[in-house]
């Protein structure tokens, strides 16, 4: 019986916690604490391309969210020279790869 009441107890706290875990994780929190929107915005090009320019280029792409959450942590080179002139995107090893693939879906979104 006691086991029924502590379970009773115990439920409806993890209950309340499933939300916040299925949410994922915080992405402007995630790109604030890595310096994204130091070279990047929603919707003008800074350092790097926006969002929405990279959502528009890798549109309907096939692997575009693995892609760019593999560029996101391991960095990149190559695919805006025109408009970067070369500027290379650091990496950001210190991002999960359920953060990272967080964010691409974010930015993906952003068309």
């Amino acid at each position: 019986m006691k086991i029924l009441r502590g379970v009773a107890l115990v439920l409806p706290l993890l209950v309340l916690a499933i939300p916040a875990w299925a949410a994922g994780p915080d992405v402007n929190a995630l790109l604030q604490q890595n310096g994204c929107m130091s070279c990047h915005s929603v919707s003008d090009k800074l350092v790097g391309p926006s969002f929405k320019q990279v959502a528009q280029r890798y549109d309907g792409k096939a692997g575009a969210k693995s892609m760019l959450a593999k560029k996101i942590i391991n960095g990149g080179n190559g695919h805006w020279n025109d408009l970067t002139g070369g500027m290379v995107m650091p990496p950001h090893p210190d991002m999960t790869s359920v953060e990272a693939n967080a964010v691409a879906a974010w930015v993906l979104s952003q068309k």
